[in-house]
């Protein structure tokens, strides 16, 4: 299957020149991720100059994350019932109508028409967002999974960084009309560079109507009978619960290191710096060259303790966090934190790959995103609360320790 190409041997810039559909598959990713942030900040900025409120720009977030909790069960089979591949295509092609409505709710100056935009929006990204995941072990040999799903792991990082970034210039030179045109844009070339993958995205397709209690079920029978999968899993709900925390950066940089705006810029910097590299230490860690042979070897024990650590690495840095009184500190502890954050959730994502056979890893990558996004926000509307109860130091210190203790006790029920 993979003999029309050159062999890469684990190496990433290898892999990317040999394989041209991971390539395509890549570069649609990258352009689909920046273009939802040139959106997401364009939107940001009008709605909260409409309504002069913080928590209607909050809210942006909540019904960009809430599609695929609700969804779940309709979204799982769809990505396996379905060919992927044109599933893809369909919702980034689709995206481009709710982008036009967001448009012309900013011409009309309507906050409610622009709100509905972004749910159909998050609606379709939710659909697409797991398919690369899903589809990956089909476009790539098995020896170069691993670095695959580390670059595309990392490149939602980067998407964040590069896309919220160049989306703030975008919008404060040219408005956000413009900003919605790039959007609108990288949706169709996205879709193009799909279209002209070659290799199928899924070995066992078979389009049929769904059967969403029995696909559930499916799912569920899965789980229980794979305990390294239900482990993984676990793992992914673990982070997720803790990661409220990283909520309080703002706070720490006004309130504790009196830095201002400049501050909190430099302190989601370091945590998104962290979050890019993180995928790529895990990866060096659990098998790859040097460092990676002596700690883990190979071994699927040893990456699920490498995972293991990982989390406890993202609770150590948010305890450090809670006693340093100056931003460079405050900095190195993000990262420190925020480098166990990609470790962690790409091992997680790569193991839950291997462990899947192909007509079960659409329900499971819609799951593990779904999970994500709804324990996340738990998490963050639990800090608020715990804030105003406890302070924002002992918080920190809490979920630090949870997150610590988390990693203990998954570390070894994990040995059986």
């Amino acid at each position: 299957m993979f003999s029309a190409c050159r062999r890469p041997s684990g190496n990433l810039f290898a892999l990317v020149r040999a394989n041209p559909d991971f390539r395509r598959l890549l570069g649609a990713c990258a352009l689909s991720l920046t273009g939802d942030w040139f959106a997401f900040v364009a939107l940001s900025g009008f709605v909260y100059h409409s309504t002069g409120s913080p928590g209607w720009t909050a809210l942006l977030f909540a019904i960009n994350s809430l599609p695929g909790v609700l969804l779940f069960p309709v979204i799982g089979p769809l990505t396996d019932r379905f060919d992927r591949r044109r599933l893809r295509i369909a919702c980034d092609l689709g995206s481009v109508v709710p982008v036009a409505g967001l448009l012309v709710a900013f011409h009309t100056g309507s906050v409610a028409a622009a709100l509905v935009c972004l749910a159909v929006l998050s609606v379709f990204a939710a659909v697409a967002g797991p398919i690369p995941e899903a589809a990956l072990p089909n476009l790539v040999s098995g020896k170069d999974l691993s670095v695959a799903q580390t670059a595309l792991g990392s490149l939602y990082s980067a998407g964040l960084l590069v896309g919220a970034g160049l989306g703030g210039v975008v919008t404060a030179a040219w408005g956000p009309s413009a900003t919605l045109v790039v959007d609108a844009a990288s949706f169709v070339l996205s879709a193009l560079l799909v279209a002209r993958i070659k290799r199928s995205f899924s070995s066992a397709v078979s389009t049929r109507r769904l059967r969403i209690r029995a696909d559930t079920a499916e799912l569920w029978r899965f789980l229980r009978a794979t305990p390294v999968a239900a482990a993984w899993l676990w793992l992914t709900a673990g982070l997720r619960l803790c990661y409220g925390m990283v909520g309080l950066l703002p706070v720490y940089a006004l309130d504790r290191f009196h830095v201002g705006d400049a501050g909190v810029g430099a302190l989601y910097l370091a945590q998104g710096l962290g979050a890019v590299l993180g995928p790529f230490a895990g990866r060096w860690l659990a098998g790859g060259p040097f460092a990676g042979r002596r700690l883990a070897g190979g071994s699927a024990r040893r990456r699920l303790y490498v995972a293991a650590a990982a989390l406890a690495v993202f609770g150590l840095g948010y305890l450090v966090l809670a006693h340093v009184s100056g931003l460079g500190p405050g900095m190195a502890a993000a990262l420190a934190g925020h480098l166990g954050v990609g470790a962690c959730a790409i091992l997680a994502l790569n193991g839950l790959q291997l462990a899947t056979p192909d007509h079960l890893r659409g329900r499971v990558m819609v799951l593990v995103f779904s999970l994500s996004s709804a324990l996340q926000g738990v998490s963050t509307l639990a800090v608020a609360p715990m804030t105003a109860a406890i302070g924002m130091t002992d918080t920190t210190r809490v979920l630090g320790l949870l997150a610590v203790a988390y990693a203990i006790v998954w570390s070894t029920r994990v040995r059986d």
